[in-house]
Protein backbone atom coordinates (compact mmCIF):
# COMPACT_ATOMS: atom_id res chain seq x y z
CA UNK A 1 0.00 0.00 0.00
CA UNK A 2 1.66 3.79 -0.71
CA UNK A 3 1.66 6.25 2.22
CA UNK A 4 -1.36 7.66 0.16
CA UNK A 5 -3.76 4.83 0.94
CA UNK A 6 -2.37 4.17 4.45
CA UNK A 7 -3.81 8.08 5.19
CA UNK A 8 -6.67 7.80 3.48
CA UNK A 9 -7.89 4.04 5.53
CA UNK A 10 -6.90 6.08 8.53
CA UNK A 11 -8.92 9.04 7.34
CA UNK A 12 -11.95 6.93 7.17
CA UNK A 13 -11.21 4.92 9.76
CA UNK A 14 -11.41 7.75 12.33
CA UNK A 15 -14.18 9.31 10.71
CA UNK A 16 -15.99 6.09 10.93
CA UNK A 17 -15.53 5.66 14.98
CA UNK A 18 -16.86 9.57 15.08
CA UNK A 19 -19.89 8.75 13.53
CA UNK A 20 -20.39 5.65 15.55
CA UNK A 21 -19.64 7.22 18.88
CA UNK A 22 -21.27 10.53 18.33
CA UNK A 23 -24.52 9.68 16.93
CA UNK A 24 -25.83 6.37 18.08
CA UNK A 25 -25.85 6.55 21.65
CA UNK A 26 -29.05 7.24 23.14
CA UNK A 27 -29.45 7.27 26.99
CA UNK A 28 -32.61 7.52 28.61
CA UNK A 29 -32.44 9.44 31.89
CA UNK A 30 -35.47 9.17 34.79
CA UNK A 31 -36.50 12.69 35.59
CA UNK A 32 -38.39 12.49 38.15
CA UNK A 33 -38.92 8.70 39.79
CA UNK A 34 -39.84 9.88 43.51
CA UNK A 35 -43.16 10.96 42.25
CA UNK A 36 -43.94 8.00 39.93
CA UNK A 37 -44.44 10.29 37.20
CA UNK A 38 -43.27 8.07 33.87
CA UNK A 39 -41.61 11.25 32.13
CA UNK A 40 -38.15 10.20 30.67
CA UNK A 41 -35.44 13.02 29.38
CA UNK A 42 -32.83 11.51 26.70
CA UNK A 43 -29.23 11.71 26.38
CA UNK A 44 -28.31 11.48 22.56
CA UNK A 45 -24.94 13.07 21.41
CA UNK A 46 -23.86 15.35 24.22
CA UNK A 47 -27.46 16.94 24.47
CA UNK A 48 -29.69 16.51 27.26
CA UNK A 49 -33.10 16.49 26.25
CA UNK A 50 -36.42 16.49 28.31
CA UNK A 51 -39.97 17.70 28.66
CA UNK A 52 -41.28 20.79 30.86
CA UNK A 53 -44.93 21.75 31.44
CA UNK A 54 -45.11 25.13 30.34
CA UNK A 55 -45.03 27.56 27.66
CA UNK A 56 -41.77 28.29 25.68
CA UNK A 57 -41.75 32.33 27.50
CA UNK A 58 -42.75 30.99 31.21
CA UNK A 59 -39.83 28.07 30.76
CA UNK A 60 -37.39 30.94 29.21
CA UNK A 61 -37.76 33.54 32.28
CA UNK A 62 -37.38 30.74 34.57
CA UNK A 63 -34.33 29.59 32.67
CA UNK A 64 -32.42 32.44 32.94
CA UNK A 65 -33.37 33.54 36.46
CA UNK A 66 -32.32 29.45 37.40
CA UNK A 67 -28.80 30.24 35.33
CA UNK A 68 -27.89 33.40 37.33
CA UNK A 69 -29.21 31.45 40.82
CA UNK A 70 -26.59 28.83 39.39
CA UNK A 71 -23.45 31.50 38.58
CA UNK A 72 -23.74 31.11 35.04
CA UNK A 73 -22.53 34.02 33.45
CA UNK A 74 -25.07 34.29 30.40
CA UNK A 75 -23.33 35.83 27.39
CA UNK A 76 -26.09 35.83 24.94
CA UNK A 77 -29.87 34.84 23.95
CA UNK A 78 -31.25 34.56 20.42
CA UNK A 79 -34.66 34.63 20.01
CA UNK A 80 -36.41 32.94 17.07
CA UNK A 81 -40.13 31.59 15.63
CA UNK A 82 -40.00 28.52 16.67
CA UNK A 83 -37.28 28.56 19.51
CA UNK A 84 -35.41 30.11 22.25
CA UNK A 85 -31.53 29.94 22.91
CA UNK A 86 -29.88 30.48 25.59
CA UNK A 87 -25.63 30.74 25.69
CA UNK A 88 -23.88 30.92 29.37
CA UNK A 89 -20.44 30.20 31.27
CA UNK A 90 -19.88 27.66 33.73
CA UNK A 91 -16.62 27.78 35.85
CA UNK A 92 -13.69 26.71 34.17
CA UNK A 93 -15.12 28.60 30.73
CA UNK A 94 -17.61 25.51 29.82
CA UNK A 95 -20.03 26.51 27.46
CA UNK A 96 -23.41 25.93 28.36
CA UNK A 97 -26.28 26.02 25.62
CA UNK A 98 -30.17 25.79 26.60
CA UNK A 99 -32.80 25.82 23.84
CA UNK A 100 -36.13 26.26 24.82
CA UNK A 101 -38.86 24.57 21.61
CA UNK A 102 -42.62 25.12 22.50
CA UNK A 103 -44.02 21.18 21.12
CA UNK A 104 -47.81 21.92 21.99
CA UNK A 105 -50.18 24.29 24.05
CA UNK A 106 -48.50 24.03 27.60
CA UNK A 107 -45.91 22.02 26.31
CA UNK A 108 -42.12 22.24 25.64
CA UNK A 109 -39.06 20.63 25.12
CA UNK A 110 -35.80 21.75 26.71
CA UNK A 111 -32.21 20.58 25.17
CA UNK A 112 -29.12 21.35 27.39
CA UNK A 113 -25.17 21.10 26.47
CA UNK A 114 -22.49 21.76 28.47
CA UNK A 115 -19.29 21.78 27.05
CA UNK A 116 -18.12 20.65 23.40
CA UNK A 117 -18.61 16.97 24.05
CA UNK A 118 -21.49 17.46 26.39
CA UNK A 119 -21.94 16.53 30.25
CA UNK A 120 -24.69 14.86 30.98
CA UNK A 121 -24.54 15.12 35.18
CA UNK A 122 -24.03 19.02 34.96
CA UNK A 123 -27.45 19.08 31.86
CA UNK A 124 -29.20 17.06 34.95
CA UNK A 125 -28.04 19.90 37.17
CA UNK A 126 -29.28 22.48 35.51
CA UNK A 127 -32.87 20.75 34.37
CA UNK A 128 -33.44 20.27 37.38
CA UNK A 129 -32.55 23.69 38.85
CA UNK A 130 -35.26 24.90 35.87
CA UNK A 131 -37.85 22.83 36.79
CA UNK A 132 -37.73 22.94 40.44
CA UNK A 133 -38.43 26.98 39.77
CA UNK A 134 -41.24 25.99 37.66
Amino acid sequence: MSINMKAKAIILSLLTLTVVLFSGCTTPVAIDPMTGQQQTAKYKGGYFYAPIADDADAVFLTAIRAMDDMGLLRTAELHKNDYIMIYARMVGDKEVVVRIKQIAAGESQIRIRVGTLGDLPQSQVIYAKIRDEM
